[in-house]
């Protein structure tokens, strides 16, 4: 009981700051002499109202959540924040149909970037601003349950990351506000900076700003239809390249860097080896558009470059339709998908540190039967893998494959074709955006998709976000005994 008043309380605060957040593009609007600021006005007053309603019955509660709870309390003001972030799109002037409004509000607070929205070039600058913040948001509150919550459940290998925030009484929210401190210092500058460079690069101010925003979260939602091609600029996509990478990144071992030396970050395990990847896979598919589609180097390593960081940190954004770059590169771009970025960042995915963990447990056991009486004990940074984290890494990349299978069969089931259903399943479970074919790929949208699927596709990225989270604990009763 004492879990669900602490709760409450955490609820009810956090409806009073969805409140002030909603008033930002509310009053962008009003300024702008649109009608949409009636509807982030009413979402302001009615959080205020019932968040302050919550939080003045529960003040007086004990203040800390044990980690289950916490976990349970992320799952659960996801939905509702979700709910919440749908109403502008459902009430005001994109004119939604509900299921459309809770995919756009989903696909934005999950960072996935995935829209219904057909025309985004005529759409007004207060819905605009609404995705880009519904994003933001999420990308920073992802990156504080990443470093504070998950390492405590003890699943997923996630216990390889416990850090200095962490204690012995599973007590979470002291330890979330000095996390949630440092690490939204560095996302709030990082944003800053990469709308300041964008903006030099010749975008306006909204647009610098948005894309500031979606950039640093991963999360892939523009203010254009042809997203960052838009602008047709070489230096803002070199911008946007530096950034989505820098966001891949664990924000915790950034935060540690700066502290004591930056060149610290590149001798992390996981940042070498997801570094390694993107450059391998980006002159792989350079190679590929020059020898069969007759692009030229430099125009190869541009686009080339720009569509694999793009899939591979889950952003999503686009300069071209590489969905028209034939079975290989879908094949490959996929493959990335699923992999994902470094844990602790705003990306999502298996992510880099269980590839490494499964290749090097790999390697070993050849080790063994190539010579049976040898000593090899895998490790990582440093730290033995022992058979506690194989097993829960193990287990994890089969339930994801699993998941995603099962998504990909009941996308299929709805009618989608093969290609739309496996690149759907992937870019919805990996929080990427946009498929690998010409329905739902870089140059079209999800808005012709069933409800049916639209439906599924919702609680793909849900549980992709909070990395398997919510159907590990309900195959993990231990997790429900402490």
């Amino acid at each position: 009981m004492d879990n669900l008043k602490s709760s409450l309380f955490v609820i009810g605060n956090l409806l009073v700051f969805f409140s002030i957040y909603s008033l930002i593009p509310g009053t962008l609007d009003y300024y702008l002499g649109g009608a949409d600021w009636v509807v982030f006005f009413v979402i302001s007053i009615v959080c205020l109202f019932t968040g302050l309603n919550i939080s003045f019955t529960f003040k007086n509660k004990n203040k800390d959540v044990e980690v289950l709870s916490a976990f349970l309390l992320t799952l659960i003001s996801w939905l509702i924040l979700t709910f919440i972030g749908s109403i502008p799109f459902f009430l005001g002037s994109p004119n939604l149909s509900f299921i459309n409004a809770f995919f756009e509000s989903m696909s934005g607070l999950t960072t996935t970037g995935a829209t219904v929205i057909k025309d985004l070039d005529n759409t007004s600058k207060s819905i605009l601003l609404w995705r880009a913040m519904l994003q933001w948001l999420g990308g920073i509150g992802i990156i504080v349950i990443a470093i504070a919550i998950f390492p405590i459940l003890k699943i997923g290998g996630m216990q390889l990351f416990q850090t200095e925030f962490s204690s012995k009484e599973e007590k979470v929210l002291p330890r979330t506000t000095q996390i949630a401190a440092a690490i939204g210092l560095i996302y709030f500058s990082l944003t800053i900076m990469c709308s300041f460079f964008l903006y030099s690069s010749g975008l306006d101010i909204f647009d610098s700003l948005a894309h500031g925003m979606t950039i640093i979260a991963t999360g892939g939602f523009s203010t254009k239809n042809m997203s960052i091609g838009h602008f047709d600029s070489i230096y803002t996509e070199i911008v946007t390249i530096v950034f989505m990478l820098i966001s891949a990144l664990p924000f915790i071992l950034i935060f540690y860097s700066l502290k004591n030396n930056f060149v610290d970050l590149f001798k992390n395990s996981q940042v070498q080896f997801f570094l390694l990847l993107v450059s391998l896979i980006t002159l792989i598919v350079m190679f590929w558009l020059t020898k069969f589609y007759e692009v030229d180097y430099l125009q190869a390593l541009r686009i080339s470059s720009f569509a694999v960081i793009s899939i591979a940190t889950g952003s999503g954004f686009s300069t071209y339709d590489f969905s028209e770059w034939g079975t290989f590169t879908t094949l490959l771009f996929l493959f990335l998908m699923l992999i994902g970025g470094c844990s602790g960042s705003s990306s999502c995915g298996l992510k880099i540190f269980r590839i490494q963990i499964l290749l090097k447990s790999s390697f070993t056991l050849i080790k063994k039967i190539i010579q049976p009486r040898g000593v090899f004990i895998p490790t990582y940074n440093s730290n033995e893998i022992n058979e506690e984290i194989l097993n829960s890494v193990t287990g994890y990349f089969f339930l994801y494959l699993l998941i995603f299978g099962g998504l990909t069969l009941i996308l299929s089931f709805d009618g989608q074709d093969v290609l739309t259903a496996l690149s759907g399943a992937a870019a919805a479970l990996a929080n990427v955006g946009p498929g690998l074919n010409e329905i739902i790929g870089p140059a079209n949208n999800y808005f012709e998709i069933t409800t049916f699927s639209k439906f599924f596709l919702c609680i793909g990225m849900l549980v992709g976000r909070l990395e398997l989270f919510p159907i590990l604990i309900l195959l993990s009763p231990q997790l429900w005994k402490r």
